[in-house]
């Protein structure tokens, strides 16, 4: 708590694979939430969020969205400026990647705001009221990879639309579909190539009477588009009448096929989609039978509970999600682990020379510009030096104790990383959650070439830093250490993989 006393929040699991934290803050001011399992901070951990109190008068800001959330899903949070006056409220959303932000006015004194980050690592969130930072902001918000890994299918069902005339499969890329339901809504649909060779329309009724659907190509409509579809009651997809059996759905086996199936006859029609999670991106295998029954498989290569989500036109059915306890032998994967400890860097001061370097190979150094950001909110360009082939360094002479925001940008994106913190003076906060990674290696390599990647410590003191990588064959690490809170690793592997 702000006051630096300590507090307890409740645990509730929710039986479905995750669990519920739950607090009532009594304080005003910066909270640090540290989550732990089995003694391990879990990633993003500690977590820090800002708490107001609701009758501050104030603009107010809050939800998930301001302190945490997973790469490539939606980050929500709500805007309150009941009682605030009038004033121009602002958005900015920083961080490794661009993201998209949308917002809808509820009318009700509040916003709800969405976006969506595509990369990991910190993002700053700023608003302002009336150009002024709202109370708690900037918030920073750690964006997670994907720990759990993932694998989703869906199947459409297709409601009898035949297109006349021939279309080749190039023909069906350059094609657009969508369909207008009775009420309004319009969707995009998915055309495909039916049993019979000619091309069907895939979309889930999700209400009776006429529907309009409309096929372009370029923007302009193709011959006799728009075409009529009436769909009657029966049609409309209903989740709770699909009926599902096997064994795979209660517990499995590493390495090898489990089975279940899934009968939607008496269901209506509506697309079925299946997303497998846990340990090991399950290889899911799904044979349509054409009679509105499927025969549907999956893969785990490592050992560990699954969660099995099945929906139908949008719908859990009955009994979805699903947990499934999968035992056997996981994969033997190879994993290579060095430690070298780090020393904290000595203090920077006012009016001296600082710098920041990174390793980005196979760029041209014009395309890079730098700027820094004081503490007190003045920007200026920083110089960047290219040190030896692919090495760079930022430099740049701060006027001002406290943190300042480095951001380094390539073609106008954030290299992986930037925003940097660079703080001149003591340090006032240190530890894990300061420590930065980016680069391409920590996203994709190539067999037998190194896969590079940078990791700044500056900011988070001294310490041990381990770095492990684990895949299917053992790869070979190397570690130069640039003596100023920055470092670059380099792996090679034998084997392609994840």
């Amino acid at each position: 708590m702000p006051s630096g006393n300590v507090d307890k929040p409740s645990i509730e699991d929710n039986r479905d694979g995750t669990v519920s934290i739950k607090y009532d803050p009594r304080e005003e001011g910066i909270h640090e939430l540290a989550v732990k399992y089995n003694g391990e901070h879990v990633q993003g951990s500690p977590f820090k969020f800002h708490v107001d109190s609701i009758t501050s008068g104030y603009v107010t800001a809050y939800g998930p969205g301001l302190v945490h959330g997973v790469s490539g899903e939606p980050c929500n949070f709500t805007i309150s400026t009941k009682g605030a006056g009038a004033g121009g409220l602002s958005l900015a959303v920083e961080g490794p990647s661009k993201a998209d932000i949308t917002y809808h006015d509820n009318k009700d004194g509040t916003v709800s705001v969405s976006y969506l980050p595509t990369a990991p690592g910190e993002y700053k969130i700023s608003v302002r009221f009336g150009d002024k930072n709202i109370k708690g902001s900037p918030f920073f918000a750690k964006i997670t990879g994907e720990g759990r890994k993932r694998n989703q299918i869906s199947v459409g069902s297709c409601s009898e639309v035949t297109l006349p005339g021939t279309i080749t499969d190039a023909d069906l890329r350059a094609l657009n579909a969508s369909i207008q339901a009775p009420s309004g809504l319009e969707e995009p649909c998915f055309l495909k190539r039916l049993p019979t060779g000619n091309i069907g329309i895939s979309f889930t009724p999700r209400e009776t009477g006429e529907h309009t659907v409309s096929v372009k190509r370029m923007g302009k409509h193709i011959t006799n588009s728009p075409f009529k579809v009436n769909v009657c009651e029966r049609e409309v997809g209903d989740a709770k009448k699909v009926v599902v059996t096997g064994k795979g759905l209660t517990e499995g086996r590493t390495h090898v096929e489990n089975n279940f199936s899934v009968d939607t006859r008496n269901a209506g029609f509506g697309g079925l989609s299946l997303s497998i999670e846990g340990p090991s991106k399950a290889e899911i295998q799904c044979n349509d039978k054409d009679d509105g029954t499927l025969n549907i498989s999956y893969k785990p290569t490592e050992p560990g509970y699954y969660i099995v989500n099945l929906k139908f036109a949008d719908h859990h059915v009955t009994g979805s999600p699903f947990t499934v306890k999968v035992t056997g032998e996981g994969s033997n994967r190879q994993r290579e682990k060095i430690q070298r400890q780090r020393d904290a860097v000595p203090i920077t001061e006012v009016g001296s020379q600082c710098k920041l370097t990174f390793k980005m190979p196979g760029i041209t150094s014009f395309d890079l510009a730098s700027t820094v950001t004081s503490p007190g909110n003045v920007t200026e360009d920083a110089m960047i030096q290219e040190v030896e082939d692919g090495l760079y360094s930022v430099h740049f002479v701060p006027k001002e104790l406290g943190v300042h925001t480095v951001s380094v940008r390539y073609k106008d994106m954030h290299i992986p990383g930037s925003p940097f913190q660079f703080t001149v003076g003591p340090l006032r906060d240190s530890g894990a959650h300061l420590v930065k990674a980016g680069g391409a290696g920590l996203e994709h390599g190539e067999v037998g070439l190194p896969a590079e990647f940078n990791v700044w410590t500056r900011e988070g003191g001294g310490g041990a830093l381990a770095i492990s990588v684990e895949g299917p064959s053992k790869a070979e690490i190397e570690f130069k250490d640039r003596k100023d809170g920055s470092c670059d690793v380099s792996y090679v592997v034998s084997e392609p993989g994840e």
